[in-house]
């Protein structure tokens, strides 16, 4: 199957390492601070002070806690949760029991550390991976948005029901319907791809529709698996390798679920992504909202694939790949196409350097 080439989110992978190496972390520091390289000394002396064994709970507890957060599940979200409060608690009492200012202090900015991480964590777009597995893109199969004729058997058998896709990747698809369907519920089907191609498949969750996607199934395929990953290949193949021109065009950019507006100019552009110049920071896999001045003003999401600090060749900027209107900004380049004629080298973005 085939997997995004996009990592977790850095903060996640940030957050998990450093409770993974933090025991290490603070046998260095009090090593220094103790002037005493002795493991077992330092333990000895630790477990000595009033409050040494609820410390050394909370040291131990950082690794197993940093392994959950990598894990990307509920449980590593509620451990992390569970840990921060603990770690809190004992930095309260430290700092409440403590008669040196040295401890005093140390467990203040420790306590600052930790309500700012939990502060970031609890943002929607951070803890809603560890519920939720459809969120966890970095390791789905990587679904494009194309617009496909499906025809759906009833229920008998006998009468086919028209459908579209909203997009589809190598294991599944999500189908645009108002008809009603049930979890697990198995479907016959036929889909449009390069060749029409017959199939059965299993519904994996009912949405109702909101402003990001509309009333439909997803769906998971459980048969011609080899014939749709070849098809939905060749898609990909045809959108990747897709013609680049190089048209200066103003684009606007706002992180999805954003409020800020950042102007860029675009450096290149292809039927399905294009690189903006721009010195905001982004981040690989980073959600966006784009309206982009085509031949009309254009409104669609798209994805980073790619960050480019700048060089004598390629500008500091965003390599992006369109997840939305494909079908209209295909027909708008192909318009330009014609207008302006040559094209630009191709640069495959997603091979490119970070």
């Amino acid at each position: 199957m085939t997997r995004n080439q996009v990592k977790k989110p850095l903060i996640i992978q940030l957050v998990g390492w450093a409770l993974i190496l933090a025991p290490i972390g603070y046998y260095v520091t009090t090593a220094l601070q103790w002037q005493n390289w002795s493991l077992v000394v330092l333990i000895e002396q630790l477990l000595a002070l009033p409050h040494g064994p609820l410390k050394m709970v909370v040291i131990l507890s950082s690794p197993l806690v940093g392994l959950a957060v990598h894990s990307v599940k509920a449980i590593g979200w509620i451990s992390f949760m569970l840990y921060c409060g603990a770690t809190i608690f004992v930095n309260f009492y430290i700092a409440y029991t403590s008669e040196a200012v040295t401890n005093f202090s140390a467990s203040l900015y420790s306590l600052t550390g930790v309500l700012a991480i939990l502060v970031y964590v609890v943002r929607k777009e951070i803890m809603a991976p560890y519920f939720n597995p459809k969120m966890r893109w970095w390791e789905s199969a990587e679904r494009f948005p194309f617009k496909l004729d499906v025809l759906l058997k009833s229920e008998q058998g006998e009468e086919k029901i028209s459908s579209r896709t909203f997009d589809i990747s190598v294991s599944g698809c999500f189908l645009t319907t108002d008809l009603e369907y049930q979890t697990g519920q198995k479907i016959d089907l036929n889909i449009k791809l390069m060749d029409p191609v017959d199939l059965q498949a299993e519904v994996v969750w009912v949405c109702p529709g909101n402003e990001n996607v509309p009333k439909g199934i997803g769906i998971r395929f459980i048969s011609n698996l080899k014939e749709i990953a070849t098809q939905v290949n060749r898609f990909k193949e045809k959108y990747s390798k897709a013609e680049r021109f190089p048209f200066q065009l103003d684009a606007q950019i706002q992180q999805s679920g954003g409020t800020e507006h950042i102007n860029a100019k675009t450096f290149d552009v292809s039927v399905s992504g294009c690189f903006l110049i721009t010195d905001h920071p982004y981040e690989a896999g980073q959600q966006l909202e784009l309206n982009l001045k085509l031949l009309e003003p254009i409104h669609l999401t798209a994805q980073v694939i790619w960050v480019s600090a700048g060089d004598e060749k390629i500008p500091q900027g965003i390599g992006v790949k369109f997840t939305s209107h494909l079908d209209e900004v295909s027909m708008m380049v192909t318009r330009f196409r014609k207008n302006y004629g040559p094209t630009v080298p191709e640069k495959k973005i997603s091979a490119s350097p970070a």
